[in-house]
């Protein structure tokens, strides 16, 4: 069975991976043209509040006791999926 800490660890560490991607996403968009950042602005927005949302569910549950944190998971992992879901249809829509 997954302990807390080694489950939070695992989800951190997939959270700095897809910040990073998401980094190298923002910097794309930086660089490009004025027209397709004003198309972007909104869903980079999204992105930013879904990172904002999964990295409040992390740290809810390194807060949580022992007691808590399985119930917390299925938040953790929504979250994470919906980031991660977000962030690759955006990228291949500005890729394109």
């Amino acid at each position: 069975m997954e302990t807390k800490k080694s489950y939070h660890d695992r989800k951190e560490e997939l959270f700095r991976e897809l910040n990073s991607r998401i980094d190298d996403l923002k910097k794309a968009f930086d660089q490009s043209r004025s027209e397709v950042k004003l198309k972007y602005r909104e869903q980079i927005e999204t992105l930013r509040k879904k990172q904002e949302t999964l990295k409040g569910r992390l740290l809810e549950l390194k807060d949580a006791g022992e007691d808590r944190w399985e119930g917390l998971k299925d938040g953790v992992e929504g979250a994470y999926e919906d980031l991660r879901k977000y962030f690759d249809g955006l990228a291949g829509r500005f890729r394109r």
